[in-house]
């Protein structure tokens, strides 16, 4: 166990010890619905997102200073069809410069809402975003360069839900509020007043910023949802800074019948799944089955080791409680087939590249933290294959239309690899098989010990002035340098 893997169990120590979901609640508080804006019937005129500042009560009786869109906290589900192009205004009052990512999305570099589409504050962003894949769960946050980790964290983050002309006609709960629910899980630091906090330190810029209590749609946990007799959907994304998170049901198995790009081939029961940062995951909960239950989240990430355990490591916490009314619900079975997907081929793969996340480039992590004001600067103290990120150097060159194997790998730590303007399949992950429910359609891999292989095709154009994105989502190592940039020509 290297040092950082000790402190980072120490930092769960910390948790155990008495300082962690310090905010958590006794009583279980209604979910809070994030309002919707449905697209599929049609669009008319340009969708607005305004990015705004804002103050908003996670539930501890205090107002905390927040960014939002459309609302004081996060941003709206957007539920769209594939075929579509979304004419979005983006606008910016949050009192800097942002971007605005659309994470998950087929789309050319030149509308992905990298660091190169900077939004200056007072200014309006007008982007229109091709929708060509079929049915995901997507989401869209900042994606500012040395800023992203703080405005995500602040609230600039919203979910992109594409549906297909097969997801439409599947037999599955699609009722929004009813029996179908997005959830959008973080961890969040309080001061004693109560508010929500952000500050960088060495420690954190090193582990990524992990606060101790859990959020669930912008309200403290647990939250609960009274829902109909039969099956219940439930859209899960980790949008946490840099926390895995394990997730489980409190009775019975938890069943996965999608990932990020879309659906599986069948669905797949588990007793858990660990999500990193920037993983989206939709089970099903049978209602029918039980009066009640729960979705438990260990925001330890399912690390429970023997250091783990010393300091009280499997950190579990009811995120949803789910409780069943005697109202008809959705009356479909378990889906037995899902999607077609065709074994992912290796030999379809034209080039080979690798890349090694770097962590320790000798930078003075503690004198780097105090010197930007809680963002990461001029972010050299990370980098991968031995270089921080620079906006003016482009790192690998893609042909447009060809078929690649990426290999990645860390000197230390777990850490969360998204490559921007594709999904991709994994071949191996952390030199093994990936989980059954992790062989679909991804943009995340898991990074650590041994090699992650993935199996990725580039359909779409990204010029140098506006190259997609490769990097790990432990968003402080983002920011800090852990990130290159590509072009597909």
């Amino acid at each position: 166990m290297d040092r950082r893997a000790f402190l980072k169990l120490g930092g769960a120590g910390a948790i155990a010890a008495g300082t962690g979901y310090a905010w958590g609640q006794s009583a279980a508080r209604q979910l809070p619905l994030i309002p919707m804006t449905d697209l599929t019937a049609g669009i008319e005129g340009r969708i607005a997102l305004n990015l705004q500042s804002a103050q908003h009560d996670f539930g501890t009786g205090a107002s905390s200073a927040t960014f939002g869109i459309n609302n004081s906290y996060l941003g709206p589900v957007l539920r769209v069809k594939q075929g579509q192009v979304l004419p979005f205004d983006v606008m910016n009052s949050i009192g800097d410069v942002t971007t605005i990512h659309w994470h998950g999305l087929h789309i050319p570099g030149d509308v992905d809402g990298g660091p190169h589409q900077e939004i200056e504050d007072g200014a309006t962003w007008s982007p229109d975003v091709p929708i060509v894949q079929g049915a995901s769960m997507n989401w869209f946050h900042s994606h500012m360069h040395g800023k992203t980790a703080q405005q995500t964290y602040t609230g600039l983050a919203g979910v992109l839900l594409i549906e297909d002309e097969g997801s439409l006609a599947a037999d599955l709960p699609k009722t929004y509020g009813v029996d179908d629910f997005t959830l959008v899980l973080q961890d969040k630091m309080f001061d004693a007043s109560g508010r929500m906090s952000y500050s960088l330190t060495g420690d954190t810029i090193e582990e990524g910023f992990q606060g101790d209590t859990l959020v669930v749609n912008g309200a403290i946990a647990p939250v609960a949802q009274d829902v109909p007799t039969g099956l219940v959907r439930l859209r899960l994304l980790n949008a946490c800074n840099a926390r895995f998170l394990e997730l489980s049901m409190a009775t019975g198995p938890i069943t996965v019948i999608a990932s990020d790009g879309g659906f599986l081939s069948s669905p797949v029961e588990v007793e858990s799944i660990v999500m990193s940062p920037g993983e989206r995951y939709e089970i099903l909960v049978d209602m029918a089955a039980v009066e009640s239950n729960a979705l438990t989240v260990n925001l330890n990430g399912g690390d429970v080791g023997f250091f783990a355990s010393l300091f009280g490591g499997n950190q579990s916490t009811v995120a949803l409680h789910l409780n069943r009314t005697a109202q008809a619900g959705f009356t479909g079975a378990m889906p037995n087939r899902l999607a077609v997907l065709e074994p992912p081929k290796r030999s379809e793969a034209t080039v080979t590249r690798s890349f090694q996340l770097d962590m320790d480039l000798g930078a003075d992590l503690t004198a780097l933290a105090l010197a930007w004001d809680n963002v990461c600067g001029d972010a050299g103290a990370m980098a991968i294959n031995g270089q921080p990120m620079k906006m003016d150097r482009i790192d690998e060159k893609v042909t447009k239309g060809t078929t690649e194997i990426w290999r990645i790998t860390a000197d230390e730590q777990q850490h969360p690899f998204h490559v921007h303007g594709c999904s991709f399949r994994i071949l191996q992950q952390e030199g093994g098989a990936a989980p059954a429910y992790a062989q679909g359609w991804k943009d995340m891999v898991h990074v650590g010990e041994g090699w992650s292989e993935i199996l990725v095709r580039f359909d779409h154009a990204a010029p140098a002035d506006a190259p997609f994105m490769y990097h790990c989502h432990i968003l402080e190592h983002e920011d800090c340098g852990m990130m290159g940039q590509f072009t597909v020509t």
